[in-house]
């Protein structure tokens, strides 16, 4: 039976092609016509379908009952190992014969194969021999092969015929030609033409060409049926050769040769197709008239499946194995329909009928012949042959209508399955069509996989059907079966099915599954190749169908059931999915992940199996054996003795029936189960590696879940085997996986074994930490729940049955233990955290509480060590206070409230940061800070933000500030300010109600380039402390008294130019009430508010400097005193003096002194103790008018019952001011001397109120806003005491100029002065005026004269140059413009003789005259460049404010007198005028 199943698949996947060779020469020709096959890119089109594409053509050539014959080896050779026909010496000695059908008719056609083509192989080696005989044979041939056509059904067997002429070298044949070059293209070969001249008594025709003639037809349309080849002597055995040779051999070329061997494939490719598409038709036609009989009565469903199969097997054969497919998988949808209509009751009238039930099968799954096994301590190993389940001549049953359901499935699937490995280009399938594994390429991965998920649907859906045919032969035989054996023997086939798929889907790649498996790299045999489907450009222009299967491609996101498969819980998952596990291996190949995942799919399928059947005996594994010990524990809690004692009773009388059943069990179960079911060891080794194969199935999969289950059952096994290292390994492999999908019952499972594994180890830490894990998720339940009581699944009642006791308080105790901190969540255990908002002031110390309120979720009491809050500043993070409970606290279920108590003075809106529980070795925090929630971001902008968290989420915000009595710092810079020294910070202290024994000021610069001297700092009021050892950034105070106050001044500098600085700081003071600490960051301005510009202005014995003062920022500033203070040098007379200059951004004050020499005391002295000093005193308007308003508020808040949070009120009230007042509104206070005060809104008081305690904000709020109606405007005194408070000042060092030489220049020209005005003469243009230029020279203000420098190297150069510069078109300049002179030592002015004439009328200044040292020239005659020691004068030219009015001579001029008449226009013009000029 197994043969006919080979024999029907063998003869379905091939085309057959039936030899009569006479003369025995085919094996000549068989081994080259093998290596041209399979016969490639054949195109078929159909009227009723597409173009098809057939990309390979299997040809199997049979010898015809003559050949058989004839050529058959002698009966008596039994011990021959020859082959046994000619074509055998091709395919390896086997004889197919044997097995070969029957060549008989049936009425239903499609059950027999015949052959699509016929060939005559003829040896004829000259024309007389074809002549006399073989014309004859021939004819005769094709007489008995083609007399039967048109008779009814052979149409189905159509078939072609054709001649194949093998010539044998040395003959006559040979020696004639065949092939001729053409004349156009030399290299391009034509047969030659038969000669239509005919010579009497000579033929030139050859063998070849009266072979064309006599059997081809003349048409030009017919087909050419004959075709020849030439053998060479090395293909020829000598005995065949004729002795001695008859002609001479015509040598082909290779040319020649491949071109009748082309001739002759595509000679089998038409005569292949032509019958092929005959048989189509007539298939076609017989379906559609069953079709059209559907409806009809004595419809058959039987036969109608065998004219469809009939046409699907012919496009197998042909090589469309795709469209084959579809055909089968359209029957197997009208198989179920059928099915369908029948237990419906619908197919009334038809003649369909199936079998009742198979009678069969139970031998086919029992067969124990095929199976070998062992089973040792540590191994199991099956080998079973599962093929006999499909060893079964089925299409007889079909014809017959004497099939099962069952059967009937089986079969459809077996012939899908088929298909399918052979478009997988499988192992088995190359073997089949005889064809090599390194020719034909490696296996379609893809394909593959849809052969396991088809076999695991079909397995699902005909289990199902099994059993009702288990039953139905029940009924219908009257057999006693048990449902367990029932049970038993469809599991068996399940497994069977299972096993038989697996074996048939093995491809080498899968070796990555194993554990020592290397990773496969690019190019490696494992890797499939699509070569055999891959056609180079232009070699098929034709298009190719589709098939329903997956299509080929390099990664299939998802495998697709067809509509006709139906399943009811099984689906198709998606083919790749999860992370990669197998380290990245095989995640190239194409459909290796789909191919493994499905592949682990019938795994499990069959160690479902196996559960199922070791659970009748009792025996469970994995997660299966846990979940009874469970079960088990919680019905001893439950049930009492009466009961317990029932059922130890019923487990006795079960266990003593094991035995029995388990003989009967085993009997009918198939070979391999009974083996793996032989002990509860086997069982659990067989489990153990049904596992680990699906595990590393899916773990080459990438489908990380199914591996984590897996793994989670192995965990399960190897704790049941006593394996607690493996079984720890396994959990803590679990582990991450479940914790990121929530608390469920598994993980809940998971942590509880994991630590009772950890505690019999010996692990504590680690099993601290899953036990505080294990109450960190059920405290999690709590809070989702928001149940009052415990949820059914919690831990304990788990943990109860394996030992493991699982609480906090335990947890706190198993932490002393650990080496460091166990950081763990606030919020895993405790709830519904709150601050008040308000702090409470503590009694006669400094310091404050704030209240904390929480909830703990967890029904025991323990103890908590530390309970401490950080505060994190607003203004500044790093800025942050602790506040700690300052005592053990009892922690009980339910709502909890205490005080955290902080010895820390400051100012400021903090927020809440971290919160923080310390109970033993256990670190609780919980941060209230929120990270940002991602946003969705395209092209680095953000499109999709987070939205606003809800007020409840907002972060704690706590407003601080100190009492009233409490220990003050303020921090201010000095008033005075100079500018040549350092500068100075002052730290003021006030120790209120604190008797305080030492302080410790730290002191830290936060602004770039900031330096601050603290070892030079000064002191008033306080000592340094020397006891002490003296840190870095840290001062050391001595005692300080009750209400005392104190000052510290630090020097400090700055590298860089800044607008402003900025320090930390820090006080630490020791009192007898404890330590306490005052904490701030301050930043002061430091930039100066004003500039000054001076602008000197030098005279022989006198110089005027005009100092500018302008302001610095948009501020005005008020002026109330500037003084220049003189030296020993210089005395100074100023010359413009006011009480109050006001300075601001559109006015600025300037400033007018008289500087004179005075007598020399000493004979040298530095010019930096010459320099005048100029101090200002100055009031900032914006200072000024915000301490006016803060004096305001504190004076009535003295007077009020609020005076306790003036340390509040006060200085928000002063910075809001700064930030309400603006430019604007400073300037039209210092015009108006007046300043408006600001209103309640604009100080935004609600924010303040609203922090401090509910019982004083609505008295504090309506008394700022009454305070606020009552104080609309203060008047501006800049004398006022205030006022001379805030002064501040400024001292300049002012350094006077030194020049060598002061020149005075005086133009004096000889022409009358104006009438009235000495600076005005006039004078005609051109008239020449004569000019007297007079200098004088003093060096006075030199270094050597007022300083008693020495005299530089120049200093005592005697020539100088005059340069008169005149406008070139105002004055004609008679004499030289530049003139070199030397000045008198005796004072004597030098006289300089000019000319200069006037050639513009106007008003004119006269030229310009300077003074310039003479440098000399150098060798080339251009000037020399001033040095360092260059000398140093300067020019003042006394006749810079003279002005010449230039006047024309006029003595006639000429009235035109306009009228309004032309006459009075034309006398007019010639009029003339004549008056007086002189």
């Amino acid at each position: 039976m197994a043969a006919r199943v080979v024999e029907a698949a063998s003869s379905s996947s091939k085309v057959t092609v039936e030899y009569h060779d006479p003369s025995g020469v085919f094996p000549l020709v068989s081994r080259s016509i093998a290596d041209r096959l399979p016969l490639r890119n054949l195109n078929w089109q159909s009227p009723s379908r597409p173009l098809r594409q057939i990309r390979q053509l299997h040809v199997e050539f049979v010898a015809d009952k003559y050949t058989q014959t004839n050529l058959r080896p002698p009966i008596q050779r039994f011990d021959s190992t020859g082959p046994s026909s000619s074509f055998d010496i091709l395919r390896g000695g086997k004889d197919d014969r044997k097995d070969a059908p029957k060549q008989r008719r049936h009425q239903i056609p499609g059950l027999k194969t015949s052959p699509y083509l016929k060939i005559y192989i003829l040896r004829c080696d000259d024309k007389d021999t074809y002549k006399e005989t073989e014309r004859k044979r021939i004819r005769e041939w094709i007489r008995e092969n083609t007399q039967t056509e048109g008779k009814r059904g052979e149409e189905h067997d159509a078939f072609e015929w054709m001649i194949l002429h093998v010539v044998i070298p040395d003959t006559v044949a040979a020696s004639e030609p065949r092939w001729r070059e053409s004349t156009r293209a030399p290299d391009e070969l034509k047969e030659r033409k038969t000669s239509n001249i005919k010579i009497p008594g000579k033929s030139k025709g050859t063998v070849f060409d009266r072979l064309r003639a006599d059997f081809n037809e003349s048409s030009k349309t017919g087909q050419d049926r004959v075709s020849q080849i030439r053998l060479q002597k090395s293909d020829v055995s000598p005995d065949l050769l004729p002795t001695p040779a008859v002609a001479t051999t015509l040598e082909e070329t290779l040319q020649e040769r491949e071109l009748a061997w082309k001739d002759l494939m595509d000679k089998f490719k038409v005569m292949l197709l032509g019958p092929f598409d005959t048989r189509v038709r007539k298939y076609e036609a017989d379906i559609a008239d069953q079709e059209a009989r559907r409806s009809l009565p004595g419809w058959n469903f039987c036969t109608f499946f065998i004219h469809k199969e009939g046409l699907a097997k012919a496009l197998e054969s042909i090589g469309l194995v795709e469209d084959a497919l579809a055909i089968y998988d359209e029957l197997l949808f009208g198989l179920e329909t059928a099915v369908r209509e029948l237990a419906s009751g619908q197919a009334d009238g038809t003649a369909t009928r199936f079998a009742a039930f198979t009678d069969d099968i139970e031998a086919r799954i029992l067969d124990k012949n095929g199976v070998n096994g062992s089973h040792d301590e540590g191994t199991f190993h099956v080998d079973s042959d599962s093929s006999r389940l499909f060893d079964k001549d089925y299409r007889e049953k079909i014809v017959r209508s004497d099939i099962s359901v069952f059967d009937f499935f089986s079969y459809m699937f077996s012939r899908q399955q088929a298909l399918i490995l052979r478009l997988a280009n499988t192992h088995a399938a190359r073997a089949e069509m005889g064809a090599s594994s390194l020719k034909e390429g490696g296996e379609d991965l893809v394909l593959m996989s849809e052969v396991c998920w088809r076999a695991s649907t079909f397995i699902h859906n005909n289990a199902r059907t099994l059993r009702q045919d288990l039953i139905a032969r029940r009924d219908h035989t009257g057999e006693s079966i048990l449902p367990r054996d029932m049970a038993s023997l469809v599991c068996s086939w399940m497994y069977a099915v299972a096993e038989y798929v697996l074996a048939e889907t093995s491809a080498p790649v899968l070796a990555l599954t194993q554990a020592d498996a290397k990773p496969v790299a690019n190019g490696s045999p494992f890797k499939p190749k699509r070569s055999e489907f891959d056609f180079a450009t232009g070699a098929n222009p034709y298009p190719q169908r589709q098939s329903s299967l997956i299509t080929i491609r390099k990664s299939a996101p998802e495998l697709r059931r067809p509509a006709s498969v139906i399943a009811e819980s099984i689906g198709s998952p998606p083919a790749s999915a999860g992370k990669e596990i197998a380290g990245g291996q095989g995640a190239d190949i194409p459909g290796l992940p789909e191919l493994a995942n499905y592949r682990a799919e019938l795994v499990m399928m069959q160690r479902k199996v196996l559960e199922q059947l070791a659970e009748i005996r009792g025996w469970r594994a994995g997660w299966s054996a846990l979940k009874a010990e469970s079960q088990d524990v919680v019905e001893e809690v439950d049930v009492d003795d009466d009961h317990e004692a029932e059922e130890e009773t019923e487990a006795v009388a079960a266990a003593e029936k094991e035995g029995e059943d388990s003989a009967v069990l085993s009997a009918m179960l198939s070979s391999t189960l009974d083996l793996q079911l032989h002990t509860e060891k086997t069982f659990r080794t067989a489990f153990e590696q049904l596992c680990d194969q699906a595990m590393r199935y899916y773990a080459l999969a990438t489908q990380t879940k199914s591996v984590d289950a897996i793994v989670g059952d192995l965990a399960m096994l190897k704790r049941q085997q006593g394996d607690l290292t493996s079984a720890e390994t396994f959990l803590k492999h679990l582990l991450p996986d479940h914790e990121t999908g929530g608390w469920n019952d598994t993980e809940q499972r998971l942590l509880t074994v994991y630590a009772d594994v950890l505690r019999q180890l010996g692990s504590m830490e680690v099993y601290l930490k899953t036990m505080l894990k294990c109450l960190g998720r059920m405290a999690g339940v709590r809070l989702a729940s928001k149940h009052p009581i415990m949820l059914d699944f919690s831990v304990s009642s788990f943990g109860s049955g394996s030992g493991v006791d699982i609480s906090m308080q335990r947890a706190i105790e198993a932490s002393s233990d650990l080496d460091k901190e166990q950081a763990l969540s606030v919020d895993d255990f405790f709830t519904d955290l709150r601050l008040e908002r308000d702090i409470t002031h503590l009694e006669e110390k400094d310091g404050f509480a704030l209240r904390l309120h929480f909830r703990s979720v967890l029904d025991e009491e323990f103890a908590i060590d530390e309970i401490s809050l950080r505060l994190a500043g607003i203004k500044d993070p790093k800025q942050d206070i602790i506040l700690v409970n300052g005592r053990p606290v009892g922690i009980r279920h339910g709502l909890m409230k205490l005080d955290l108590l902080s010895d820390t003075t400051c100012l400021g809106a903090f927020s809440a940061d971290r919160l923080t529980f310390r109970a033993g070795k256990l670190c609780f925090t919980h941060d209230f800070s929120r990270k940002r929630e991602p946003a969705l971001q395209i092209n680095g902008e953000d499109v999709l933000t987070a939205q606003r968290p809800a007020s409840d989420d907002m972060v704690p915000l706590v407003f601080l500030y100190p009492a009233q009595q409490a220990f003050d710092c303020q921090v201010t810079l000095a008033k005075n300010i100079y500018l040549d020294k350092p500068r100075h910070i002052l730290l003021t202290l006030s120790s209120g109600w604190n008797e305080i024994q030492g302080i410790t000021v730290k002191v830290k610069p936060t602004s770039a380039g900031l330096r601050l001297h603290l070892a030079t700092a000064t002191f008033e009021g306080i000592a340094r402390d020397d006891s002490t050892e003296q840190k870095s950034g840290h001062i050391s105070l001595s005692e300080l008294a009750r209400d005392e106050t104190a000052v510290v001044k630090i020097p400090y500098t700055c590298e860089s130019a800044t607008s402003d600085i900025s320090i930390r700081l820090e006080v630490r003071y020791e009192t007898a009430q404890g330590s306490f600490c005052l904490s701030d960051l301050v930043t002061r301005r430091h930039e100066l508010p004003l500039d000054v510009d001076v602008d000197d202005n030098f005279r022989l014995d006198t110089l005027f400097s005009r100092f500018t003062v302008r302001t610095a920022h948009t501020a005005p500033i008020v002026i109330t005193n500037s003084t220049l203070k003189e030296s020993s040098v210089y005395a100074v007379t100023p010359l413009a003096s006011s009480d109050i200059l006001t300075v601001h951004s559109a006015s600025s004050a300037s400033l007018l002194y008289k500087i004179t020499t005075k007598t020399m005391e000493k004979k040298q002295m530095s010019k930096h103790d010459a320099a005048l000093s100029l101090s200002l005193r100055y009031i900032s308007t914006e200072e000024l008018l915000t301490e006016m308003m803060r004096e305001r508020l504190a004076l009535s808040l003295q007077d009020s019952d609020y005076g306790a949070f003036s340390r509040l009120l006060l200085p928000l009230m002063t910075q809001r001011c700064k930030d309400h007042l603006s430019n604007m509104d400073l300037f039209k206070a210092v015009a108006l001397n007046q300043v408006k005060m600001p209103a309640f809104e604009d100080i935004a008081w609600h924010e303040v109120v609203v922090v401090l305690p509910s019982m004083v904000r609505d008295q504090l709020d309506e008394w700022l806003r009454a305070w606020h109606k009552q104080h609309t405007s203060l008047p501006i005194d800049y004398k006022s005491p205030m006022a001379q408070r805030l002064q501040r000042w400024i001292t300049l060092s002012v350094e006077v100029p030194t020049l060598d030489m002061v020149f005075g220049a005086a133009l004096s020209l000889d022409i009358d002065p104006a009438a009235g005005d000495t600076h005005t003469s006039i004078t005609k243009i051109g008239k020449p005026i004569n000019a007297e230029l007079r200098l004088r020279h003093s060096n006075g203000w030199s270094a050597v004269r007022l300083l008693g420098q020495k005299v530089r190297g120049t200093a005592a150069l005697q020539s100088f140059i005059v340069d008169i510069q005149a406008d070139p078109d105002t004055w004609l300049l008679g004499g030289p413009r530049r003139v070199r002179f030397t000045p008198k030592d005796d004072d004597e002015p030098t006289v300089l003789k000019l000319m200069l004439i006037p050639i513009a009328v106007g008003r004119h200044s006269l030229p310009i005259v300077d003074i310039l040292p003479d440098l000399g020239s150098n060798e080339d005659g251009s000037a020399k460049v001033g040095g360092a020691d260059a000398v140093m004068c300067e020019t003042y030219y006394e006749s810079s404010g003279m002005i010449v009015e230039v006047i024309r001579d006029v003595r006639t001029t000429k009235v035109v007198v306009m009228d309004s008449t032309a006459e009075a226009k034309q006398d007019a013009s010639t009029g003339e005028a004549i008056g007086d000029h002189g």
